[in-house]
């Protein structure tokens, strides 16, 4: 498979094709931080989650971090997620739960053009960004992903939270405009 270098050849290349082929296209990405100008937007309170496209198969999520943005531990509602590193540095940590906690189990640097993977048969994760420069990610999901299992440190466990985008198709969403 060749290096697929634009967003209109990636979005063609996941509607033609099965996703059991995802990891392949994945490991072929090789994406320039100016296709993703029209689907940048940046939120003042935390990281924003713009969807670039979204079909019964698929959805590819453009997320923008500013320094400090970070999410919870969260799971994937058993979707397969892969996250490409499009500008920037994030800093991921893996958590498995043993006997009722989460214990952490890896941790790692996201640079650009860097590739990870995650499901929900590998525990959990959180993505921060630690950098103070903007960071962005583009994630992949084999099916689009409503609602995820998030952590709540107060609680002491984990609660469904309902996810939202601030951008879709290159538009910002209503709780944007302004």
């Amino acid at each position: 498979m060749n290096q697929i270098t634009s967003l209109p050849e990636l979005i063609e290349t996941l509607n033609e094709c099965d996703p059991q082929d995802y990891v392949k296209i994945a490991a072929n990405m090789n994406l320039p931080k100016d296709e993703f100008e029209d689907y940048a937007f940046w939120n003042d309170d935390c990281y924003a989650r713009n969807c670039i496209e979204r079909t019964d198969v698929f959805e590819l999520i453009l997320i923008c971090w500013k320094p400090g943005d970070e999410t919870p531990v969260h799971g994937h509602d058993e979707q397969k997620c892969w996250i490409y590193q499009v500008d920037g540095n994030m800093y991921e940590e893996r958590f498995q739960e043993e006997d009722g906690e989460l214990v952490s189990c890896n941790q790692m640097v996201l640079s650009p053009g860097r590739l990870s993977y995650m499901e929900d048969d590998m525990g959990y994760h959180s993505l921060e960004n630690k950098s103070s420069d903007n960071s962005m990610t583009l994630h992949l999901y084999i099916s689009p992903i409503d609602c995820c299992q998030v952590f709540d440190p107060s609680e002491e466990e984990f609660c469904e939270k309902e996810l939202k985008y601030d951008s879709f198709k290159g538009v910002l969403t209503e709780d944007l405009v302004s």
